[in-house]
């Protein structure tokens, strides 16, 4: 992977099995590294995207598309993974109900640079769903 490859809006296809995490893991860790992102910031992003792809794969495994998004801008990446389930926990939790403590993992570290919203898969057109996310600073 090139750096002018990276500097695209970039998706994958995640596995809708037990396999999620560590696929949404390793894409983070190639992509961050391509980018020239610290290592501890990496670390972090692969701890981040390693909770949002397992909340995906458990409470949204049988509402495929999932994708992990990369959304390189200047000074930081916007990482964000997609499901077709609208809403995770029935439609109600926050960053900071109970249900989303993985959630709360993710904006502590990405110092509250995250959130999620209503949108469509970037891979199948009118898939609908929500995508979650962070951004990490680029260097």
């Amino acid at each position: 992977m090139s750096i002018e490859a990276v500097e695209q809006r970039l998706v994958w296809t995640l596995p809708t099995d037990a396999t999620c995490a560590k696929r949404a893991r390793d894409l983070v860790d190639d992509t961050l590294t391509v980018l020239g992102v610290d290592r501890e910031v990496i670390r972090d992003a692969k701890l981040m995207v390693s909770e949002l792809a397992t909340n995906s794969y458990r409470h949204a495994h049988e509402h495929p598309p999932h994708e992990l998004w990369f959304d390189p801008g200047p000074r930081e990446v916007v990482c964000a993974v997609f499901d077709s389930l609208p809403m995770a926990f029935d439609g109600d939790t926050t960053f900071s109900d109970d249900h989303g403590r993985g959630l709360n993992i993710v904006e502590e570290l990405s110092g509250g640079r995250c959130g999620r919203h209503l949108t469509v898969s970037r891979l199948e057109p009118y898939a609908e769903g929500k995508a979650v996310w962070f951004a990490v600073q680029r260097g």
